[in-house]
């Protein structure tokens, strides 16, 4: 099932992607955590790998390129919540 997800920077920069079900909004989620946006889009899994594209026009930011990798990180328990550089 595809879902949405938007990356978050904590306080000291580090990174925390929230995934969440296409029904609710990018904007919604993003406001229920004090941090700043730093980008939104989709995920979805292409030949087994999570892949992160796309946008949020409710919050107006694209996904980057490096997103994927740390969504994948993420769900693998490495460096749970990353720095970004």
């Amino acid at each position: 099932m595809p879902m949405k997800y938007v990356m978050l920077r904590l306080d000291g920069g580090k990174l925390l992607p929230l995934l969440f079900p296409e029904f609710m909004q990018h904007s919604h989620m993003a406001q229920s955590v004090p941090a700043t946006v730093v980008s939104a889009g989709h995920v979805h899994l292409e030949d087994g790998k999570i892949i992160a594209r796309g946008a949020s026009s409710s919050l107006d930011v694209f996904s980057r390129e490096e997103d994927t990798g740390i969504i994948q990180a993420y769900l693998d328990g490495q460096n749970v919540v990353q720095q970004e550089l």
